[in-house]
């Protein structure tokens, strides 16, 4: 299947599938996925586990994903806590040390060419297959309903107050998108561009899964009261792209 590019895709849109969002709502208040002092893997003080992949994108987390007054890599406003990593074979150093070629947003495209004397797996969504422990139950159903390959899978917060800042992840071609809303709130906005100009939309907590075209310009703000929290699926695949 050819896959389709940033300009062929719209901003956002709901696919032909959904979850059962009061069932993993209650999964969620249950089993601590809303105590957010948990969520530390995007924190290079945090979970080791995850340090490797941050290190390798030290300028977008410093530029667009934190406080402007947080330490480098650190951050309390946008957390996570991951449901896959690194696939063990690649067996990097848990305690990758800062380096600011190696997180310089200019090498991501040798970076991710893995015939490159500069690729570096640890960037690589696709080498994010390794299921963790908390993949179980509904987490498990829901990334088990998908016809693509599943990578990189997070659960994400942004807490009142705070706005992820404009930037381009990946074009869909690399990795397709998508995100389920879990909690959120009427003031909860997602924004991009394209060539017609500044859109902005909102993603309710419905059950809906919404591909996220995360090859345009974008951002996000929290400007309600309460926390937002998503579950973010990346696949290596557009086989479930069905509007």
């Amino acid at each position: 299947m050819k896959r389709l590019n940033r300009k062929q895709l719209p901003g956002f849109q709901k696919i032909n599938k959904k979850v059962d969002i009061a069932r993993l709502q209650t999964y969620c208040k249950s089993n601590g996925y809303t105590n957010y002092d948990n969520f530390n893997d995007i924190k290079y003080s945090g979970n080791s586990k995850i340090k490797p992949f941050l290190v390798a994108n030290t300028y977008c987390k410093n530029a667009f994903f934190k406080e402007d007054d947080a330490a480098p890599l650190e951050g309390e406003k946008y957390k996570q806590i991951y449901l896959t990593e690194l696939d063990p074979k690649f067996n990097i150093n848990s305690e990758t040390k800062l380096d600011q070629t190696h997180g310089n947003i200019f090498m991501r495209t040798k970076r991710l060419n893995v015939q490159s004397k500069k690729y570096i797996a640890e960037a690589d969504e696709y080498n994010y297959t390794h299921k963790n422990s908390h993949v179980r139950d509904i987490f498990e159903e829901i990334l088990n309903g998908f016809k693509s390959p599943v990578t990189r899978v997070r659960l994400a917060v942004i807490f009142p107050n705070f706005t992820i800042k404009p930037h381009v992840d990946y074009d869909p071609t690399y990795i397709t998108r998508y995100h389920i809303p879990i909690f959120t709130n009427e003031k909860v906005t997602f924004g991009y561009k394209d060539k017609l100009g500044i859109h902005e939309y909102k993603m309710p907590a419905d059950g809906n899964i919404y591909f996220f075209n995360s090859g345009l310009v974008h951002w996000v703000s929290n400007l309600g009261t309460e926390p937002r929290l998503h579950l973010i699926i990346d696949t290596n695949g557009q086989d479930d792209l069905i509007f």
